[in-house]
């Protein structure tokens, strides 16, 4: 993961992008999905390794550090692309998405990202294809929508993002509530989480 990050870092240093297009942010994760409960609304419990006898209840929350970058296209209209680290249940956002903002205080915004699951409880499905036994991979491409309000350098934003579908046992979803710090100023850097960008 360390690699993952510096390599993200290097690439946006080596493309000369501009310092003021870069902002920081804390986004808070309510999750749901039957990683999180079952259908009757109970807690999935796991063991937390093989030497544990009692069983601990999955963590139905993330909070989320991200650092994210935003190109404006035009006057109206931004790319943001962002990478975050998540405490709490383990989930590593990589996200890109457009933001188109209404007024210079309001912008809406919707994209994809990819979602590396670390936390302890999940497990990807095993199965086998023909002769061969296989293990799904726990990183999971999803995306979502949101909304979010500027103040300055400062934004706040609201958004909902499907992580992973329900083609199997295993559902993920999030209602995300975020705090950014654009360096740049206005909504063209906020980093508000409420997209898969974390714009």
């Amino acid at each position: 993961m360390k690699k993952t990050i510096t390599f993200l870092c290097a690439g946006f240093l080596t493309l000369g992008l501009s310092a003021q297009n870069f902002g920081v942010g804390l986004d808070y994760m309510m999750l749901s999905g039957t990683m999180i409960a079952d259908a009757d609304g109970n807690a999935v419990m796991y063991k937390a390794n093989d030497e544990d006898t009692e069983m601990t209840e999955v963590g139905s929350s993330s909070a989320v550090l991200n650092l994210s970058y935003d190109y404006s296209i035009n006057d109206d209209m931004s790319a943001v692309l962002s990478a975050g680290y998540g405490m709490g249940f383990g989930i590593v956002p990589l996200k890109a998405s457009l933001s188109y903002g209404f007024s210079p205080s309001i912008s809406a915004n919707v994209g994809m990202g990819m979602y590396m699951i670390t936390d302890a409880s999940y497990v990807p499905e095993e199965g086998t294809f023909g002769d061969d036994e296989f293990t799904a991979s726990s990183n999971e491409f999803g995306g979502g929508a949101g909304i979010a309000y500027h103040m300055n350098n400062i934004g706040i934003g609201l958004g909902y993002e499907m992580i992973k579908g329900t083609d199997n046992a295993k559902s993920l979803n999030s209602f995300t509530i975020g705090l950014s710090y654009s360096f740049g100023g206005g909504s063209g850097g906020d980093s508000a989480p409420a997209a898969p960008a974390g714009k």
